[in-house]
């Protein structure tokens, strides 16, 4: 948009989709221009003072659950959404806007950032708002093919289109049959410039799976593996115990993903999970080191916390809730 924007118009546009609830492309039609640029006019209210934002959440406990979350596991950062009780995909939906914002305020120019799969992932780039200035970023997947076939384009491709970013793709399964197979898939150019990326990141952000395995889908010894292993949950098809350690070596040499036990030495490694059964699998990610900023919604990470330190449990408990008689 290159013509001057007058304050009406922002003032026109900031009430359409604060007050009217209406959605970015409804804007954009009745005034005559692009989603993208309806976008930047929002930002531009924002900077301008137009519209001041102020989040007032009662659900949440006062306290301080992320800064326990980071000092407990040496954390940059801890990102909680509130949860929406017996909802876990309204839950979902708003810790992958969270993590949207993360992400965007994180990405900037000249970065490689790694993308991976699951359903917060996939939360995320569903609600991820177009960039308004692009970035100069290159985003990659951090894993071929993923466990089941998935509809719809890849997460790694819907975030850099909303970025701006320039997106490269691994045209590969993510699990292979065997390590032969692998290591021949692995020699193809086009599949050693992404794993070449993989060394490089400067930003990782992946799901924090649950059990999702069966001996059908993984083959007889790395199922044997998972099961001796006590395995909670999987980073990148890399299955890990409570303790955070990874379990299953037969596994690794059969999947073309970036390697979960390199992850710590990334600068921003984003972990995004939510719900009730997955706070013994967070809790495994956070002592593997794999990440150092989470995104989850409160009740999971106060869950978290109390198994990490059952003793703890029972003082946060008697915390009392925001806006509750004391």
């Amino acid at each position: 948009m290159t013509r001057t924007v007058g304050l009406d118009t922002l003032v026109r546009v900031s009430r359409m989709y604060y007050e009217l609830g209406e959605t970015q492309e409804s804007i954009a039609e009745a005034i005559g221009v692009t989603r993208p640029q309806v976008s930047k006019l929002l930002k531009q209210a924002r900077d301008q003072g137009v519209v001041e934002i102020r989040i007032i959440d009662r659900t949440e406990r006062p306290g301080t659950i992320a800064a326990d979350l980071e000092r407990r596991f040496g954390l940059r950062a801890a990102h909680l959404a509130p949860t929406i009780g017996g909802d876990d995909e309204r839950t979902r939906r708003r810790v992958g806007r969270l993590a949207a914002r993360v992400v965007t305020a994180t990405v900037r120019d000249g970065l490689i950032v790694g993308i991976g799969d699951g359903s917060s992932v996939a939360a995320m780039a569903d609600e991820i708002e177009p960039a308004a200035t692009p970035v100069d970023a290159t985003v990659v997947p951090l894993c071929g093919g993923f466990w089941g076939t998935t509809g719809g384009r890849e997460p790694y491709r819907r975030i850099a289109e909303a970025l701006g970013a320039t997106a490269h793709g691994l045209l590969a399964p993510g699990l292979l049959d065997d390590a032969v197979t692998r290591a021949a898939l692995c020699a193809h150019a086009g599949i050693r410039e992404v794993i070449d990326l993989w060394a490089r990141l400067d930003v990782a952000v992946f799901g924090i799976g649950g059990p999702a395995w069966s001996e059908a889908l993984v083959g007889t010894e790395a199922w044997r593996e998972i099961e001796a292993g006590d395995a909670v949950g999987e980073i990148l098809i890399a299955p890990f115990d409570v303790e955070g350690t990874f379990v299953t070596s037969s596994l690794g040499e059969r999947t073309i993903a970036c390697d979960a036990r390199d992850l710590h030495r990334v600068p921003t490694s984003i972990g995004i999970a939510s719900g009730p059964g997955k706070a013994g699998p967070i809790l495994g990610a956070l002592r593997s080191g794999a990440l150092n900023v989470l995104v989850t919604d409160v009740e999971t990470a106060e869950r978290v916390l109390e198994i990490a330190d059952p003793g703890g449990g029972a003082e946060r408990a008697a915390r009392p809730r925001a806006g509750a008689a004391t």
